[in-house]
């Protein structure tokens, strides 16, 4: 069973992303539970989870708080448990951050915003996709990944994509593979209404819608 960890703040946000991934997983028929950051979980808690997956956040992974304490505390389960792990964009940021330290987790000088071609490796991970291109929504980014970290994807504008963690069944994706467009575009929209300046970072990269609709493929790939 997947434990799928919604960790957004804003509760509008936060039940709008429990039916997109809801809606992931049904329809791969895998079986899957929603716990929040207000939830106290403790080791007995987590046992019965075969997976955990860590959503995006407005949490800044790069920041010292008790909530992405409590995330970590997740996370470290898992990861001692050598169990299956999907972080999505700060889910990403935090496993790498839980694992390594803070050196790890910085502010990006400039914000990723938009529809991005990543560059990927062979990897499970992305069994069945060829030339992507993900949705993009974040200021951290990680760096500086020691040997115990394979990098198996990555684009000009933030250099760890996606990673795997010493061959173990963990990966962090910087990007968004659960967004469609619509949703994206939405969320972008009010974002530059919101924050005006911010749009000038705004890049579309979509050239062929086929290798958009892939991004599904990650979630049948994680549960494999």
């Amino acid at each position: 069973m997947i434990l799928i960890y919604n960790v957004i703040i804003d509760e509008k946000k936060r039940n709008k992303y429990d039916l997109v991934f809801s809606d992931i997983l049904i329809d791969l028929n895998f079986p899957f539970e929603i716990r929040y950051l207000c939830d106290e979980l403790i080791e007995s808690d987590l046992s019965p989870y075969s997976h955990l997956l860590i959503m995006g956040s407005e949490l800044l992974a790069s920041e010292e708080n008790t909530d992405n304490e409590k995330v970590s505390d997740v996370i470290r389960h898992f990861v001692e448990k050598k169990k299956a792990i999907l972080g999505i964009c700060y889910g990403h940021q935090m496993i790498a951050k839980t694992i390594s330290g803070r050196k790890v987790c910085r502010k990006r000088k400039v914000p990723e915003f938009g529809w991005k071609k990543i560059e990927i490796k062979t990897n499970p991970l992305f069994r069945g996709i060829k030339n992507p291109v993900f949705y993009e929504s974040h200021y951290d980014e990680v760096y500086n990944l020691d040997k115990d970290y394979q990098i198996i994807a990555t684009n000009d504008d933030c250099p760890v994509q996606a990673f795997q963690y010493k061959n173990l069944p963990i990966w962090g994706v910087q990007f968004h593979p659960e967004v469609d467009y619509e949703t994206g575009e939405a969320s972008l929209k009010q974002r530059f209404k919101e924050f005006p300046t911010e749009k000038k970072h705004y890049v579309n990269e979509i050239d062929d819608v086929r290798n958009f609709d892939q991004r599904l493929k990650i979630f049948e790939n994680f549960i494999a």
